[in-house]
């Protein structure tokens, strides 16, 4: 089977589906009826459109592949693997991989059990945070009382959620006790915060009066008779009683008057129950001042920021109450004494900022605060000193890639054109100054080869921050090319390769885009061997490096065609087996060679690969032997004759007589060189030719300049030619005199 697609990274949203069509070949010789399944996402759902697809041999269908996922599917970018397959035995599956990108979605909800308490001053609530996104959550949970008068504690108060997990705490209520009345609702909202969702749930604490109204009835009706008792016993009394009345005031109504250590007076001379001048006043008495304090540059909150509440004083402005802003730039002032007050904001990074945008005091706009009310709204807007944003880029092993990283604004109302470029260094390092500040930044990074990438970061005034290293991935690459028999393009020819220990198999088509063949989301950089095959034809293997995301689209491939075969013989000149012998054939049929058996029957051997119906030179090579080359012609069909090569020594035998008139010289130097290699022997007193007679053996064939030295004197000298062979060269050096 061969199959291609036009879609090879896939983006389905959780809950959603996504659709990949294939082109599918069937390059088998029977009519296959093929199906489909997918490897890699064991929780999706595959649909193919039709569910089985009949073929025949060389014909192309169409197959529709619907993916869907779980609406808690989590978030990344997963390799799945389409295998198409028939049902004939002893058939092909084919591979189709795409990347599979699950966007993140996060997804908060907030219960409680339960959600209404009646009690006279404490109530526990449980908590339960649904996660029902497709990505961990760290989820914060806080509290909001409108009236502020209930005291919450939240335990624990940060959970770690998984997808489609819930996790569960208790909150903890207390109201303040009340005397006498009807029940009193208190609402608290309870906030779960999460990166980028939140979720909100308003729960009601019913408090009882610690005095019910039926006992207080009791109590009033009791009262009344007290007082009608009393009144006639003073009445009585009046009347009958001998001495005026006489009415006093409480020592109370005159505190300041009071002397020190008296009752009525604190240690610090205040009257019990009074007020103090300075400080803030007891919840729900003094006023509250809310508000949100923004960036000049994005609009957004800007937390951990001190907002100074002032009043004016004899000598000035005296700072009275401060509060820190949240994440989100909130912040609120409580127990504030009735009165205008002005609002700064002084923090390092950042200009001095008076409410609501003013640069001093001169020009700041009063807050009047109200006792027991809640001013909301008093938003102050800061400006930012210049931020220096800077990171490192990693590219695995590669040297000298150019990488760009852009910045761009990430907030609401921003200028699409403005944007700030930089290179990374040799060593990934990369760094932007003057950034307006507070701000969000898109940051891109670009490298040709590599799949780009893009990740956000803050920065606040005046900060040098140091982003998280980002590793850019190689993009994908492909090998194309064309497959021939050495002229005309070859359909039918299986391509393979191996990635990561898996077999990836594509065919070459027998229609329309004869023998073009692609191999498609290879992973870069990497090194591939190609094997190329088909019936008739011998097997090539093509080795291609793919750098960072390469798309090689020129390999040419020819085949060589059939499976003839030459069979032979190798001897030496006394027609003995030679064994250890190279033998190749050259031509077109370069890279086939064999070697001759060095044990059974020495000298054979067996040469395969060779195209049929053609000629070709076999080549003979052995160290010592002269090399010996063969036509031959491989038939069309069936094995060639057998070839009988013999190959003749490649050194020789110089071999005379020294003499010196007719008697030969005995113990004389006979030398014999070719420039390289040097040979030295002596006369002996009886040999072949009698006295004064020398042998040098395993001469290699050549020239070589043989002289006589009897001491340290040349007395002979002659050049001569050695042939290889059994029969050795005679050379007779007479001495002259």
């Amino acid at each position: 089977m061969r199959v291609s697609s036009t879609v090879d990274r896939l983006d389905v949203v959780p809950g959603g589906s996504g659709v990949v069509p294939l082109e599918v070949v069937n390059t088998s010789e029977v009519i296959e009826s093929l199906q489909v399944r997918a490897l890699g996402v064991p929780e999706a759902s595959l649909l193919a459109e039709p569910e089985a697809l009949a073929l025949f041999p060389d014909a192309v269908g169409a197959l529709t592949l619907t993916v869907g996922l779980p609406p808690t599917f989590p978030a990344g970018t997963y390799p799945v693997t389409f295998v198409v397959a028939g049902r004939a035995p002893g058939g092909r599956e084919a591979y189709h991989d795409v990347d599979l990108v699950v966007p993140a979605r996060p997804a908060l909800r907030l219960d409680a059990t339960p959600t209404i308490v009646r009690t006279r001053g404490r109530a526990a609530f449980t908590l339960q945070v649904h996660n029902d996104g497709n990505v961990p959550l760290d989820v914060a949970l806080r509290t909001q009382d409108g009236d502020r008068t209930v005291r919450t504690t939240i335990t624990p108060s940060t959970l770690a959620v998984p997808p489609g997990g819930i996790g569960t705490a208790t909150l903890l209520a207390k109201g303040p006790r009340q005397l006498l009345g009807s029940d009193r609702d208190r609402a608290v909202r309870v906030l779960a915060e999460a990166t980028d969702v939140e979720a909100a749930l308003d729960l009601l604490l019913r408090q009882r009066s610690t005095i019910s109204r039926g006992l207080m009835t009791a109590l009033i009706l009791l009262a009344i008779v007290a007082a009608w008792a009393l009144a006639f016993l003073l009445g009585t009394k009046q009347v009958l009683g001998a001495d005026p009345y006489t009415k006093v005031a409480p020592a109370s109504f005159f505190a300041a008057t009071q002397a020190e250590g008296s009752a009525a007076v604190d240690a610090g001379g205040t009257p019990a129950g009074s007020l103090a001048k300075d400080g803030p006043l007891p919840a729900g008495v003094g006023a509250t001042v809310s508000g949100t304090v923004v960036s000049a540059a994005d609009g957004q909150g800007v937390g951990r920021v001190t907002v100074v509440a002032q009043r004016q004083g004899r000598d000035g402005l005296v700072p009275v109450s401060s509060a820190a802003t949240q994440a989100d730039g909130t912040y609120t002032i409580s127990g504030l004494f009735p009165g205008a007050y002005l609002l700064q904001v002084v923090e390092d990074g950042y200009d001095e900022v008076w409410y609501p945008r003013a640069v001093s005091e001169l020009s700041a706009e009063p807050v009047e605060a109200v006792a027991r009310e809640a001013r909301e709204g008093t938003d102050l807007t800061i400006t930012g000193h210049p931020a220096t944003l800077a990171g490192q880029v990693v590219v695995g092993e590669e040297e000298d890639v150019a990488i760009t990283v852009t910045a761009r604004p990430a907030w609401s109302g921003a200028d699409p054109a403005q944007q700030w470029e930089t290179t990374a260094d040799a060593d990934g390092a990369y760094s932007f100054a003057d950034l307006p500040a507070p701000g969000t930044y898109e940051l891109t990074f670009v490298a040709e080869g590599y799949q780009p990438t893009t990740t956000t970061e803050r920065v606040l005034g005046g900060q040098e921050r140091f982003a998280l290293d980002v590793r850019l991935g190689a993009g994908t690459g492909s090998i194309a090319g064309l497959v021939t028999d050495g002229s005309t393009p070859l359909g039918g020819v299986k391509v393979s390769t191996t990635i990561d220990g898996k077999e990836l198999v594509v065919g070459t088509p027998t229609v329309g885009a004869v023998g073009q063949f692609v191999l498609p989301n290879l992973p870069t950089p990497a090194t591939y061997v190609l094997t190329f095959s088909k019936d008739g034809f011998g097997t090539t293997t093509e080795v291609v490096a793919l750098g960072p995301g390469e798309l090689r689209t020129d390999l040419s491939v020819a085949l060589r065609g059939g499976t003839g075969t030459v069979t032979g013989l190798v001897r030496d000149s006394a027609g003995n087996g030679l064994g250890g012998v190279t033998v190749s054939a050259g031509g077109a049929e370069s890279g086939a060679t064999t070697t001759t058996l060095t044990a059974g029957t020495v000298g054979q051997f067996t040469l395969t690969g060779l195209r049929t119906g053609s000629a070709v030179t076999l080549t003979f090579v052995k160290p010592g032997y002269q090399p010996v080359t063969v036509p031959v012609t491989i038939p069309a069909s069936g094995p060639a004759d057998p070839v009988s090569v013999t190959l003749p020594s490649a050194v020789g035998t110089l071999t005379g007589r020294v003499t010196q008139g007719s008697s030969g010289v005995v113990d004389a130097t006979v030398r014999a060189t070719d420039g390289t290699l040097v040979r030295s022997t002596t006369t002996t007193q009886d040999g072949a030719y009698g006295s004064g007679t020398y042998v040098l053996p395993d001469l290699p064939a050549g020239t070589y300049t043989v002289t006589v030295l009897v001491g340290d004197d040349v007395v002979a000298a002659s050049v001569v030619e050695v042939a290889g062979g059994s029969d050795p060269t005679e050379a007779h050096l007479p001495v002259g005199g």
